[in-house]
């Protein structure tokens, strides 16, 4: 598979659906204008607000996407710096031979998932036809005069 690029997620993938180990839960994940990723809803986890996200641009060395977190300071709205744990934590890759499932971690915090795709087809089709005619004169002048 190679990675897609931002504003072409349309293009590719119809919808990605999370199923989380833990609950059950099942969400359709989101995506937005001129991006490369799938986002999850928010969650909290000590002073954090997460947001995960598939990054469908940067392929894991497993093929598939890589999973980022976002560390969000719920007061102001900004991101937080990408140090210590929150650095360790902000890229993930999926489990190896397990499509894309994962397991995310911070701060003694886990969960894991799958994510399954409904990707778009292209068909292109390309139709030609030959045809081949034959066709023979007859002037009156070659006929022979009909006896009568």
């Amino acid at each position: 598979m190679e990675p897609i690029r931002p504003g072409q997620l349309h293009e590719n993938i119809e919808s990605a659906v999370v199923t989380f180990r833990d609950t059950g839960e099942v969400r359709t994940l989101t995506t937005r204008e001129r991006s490369a990723s799938h986002f999850f809803p928010r969650f909290m986890v000590g002073d954090d607000e997460v947001q995960l996200r598939l990054d469908w641009s940067d392929l894991d060395n497993n093929g598939q996407p890589t999973l980022d977190a976002d560390f969000i300071d719920r007061e102001t709205g900004t991101h937080r710096a990408l140090r210590g744990k929150r650095r360790d934590a902000h890229h993930t890759e999926s489990s190896p031979g397990e499509g894309r499932c994962y397991e995310w971690e911070f701060n003694g915090f886990s969960r894991q998932f799958s994510v399954a795709v409904t990707w778009r087809a292209t068909v292109s089709e390309n139709l030609q036809a030959t045809d081949w005619c034959s066709a023979e004169v007859i002037r009156a002048a070659d006929r022979k005069p009909e006896q009568g």
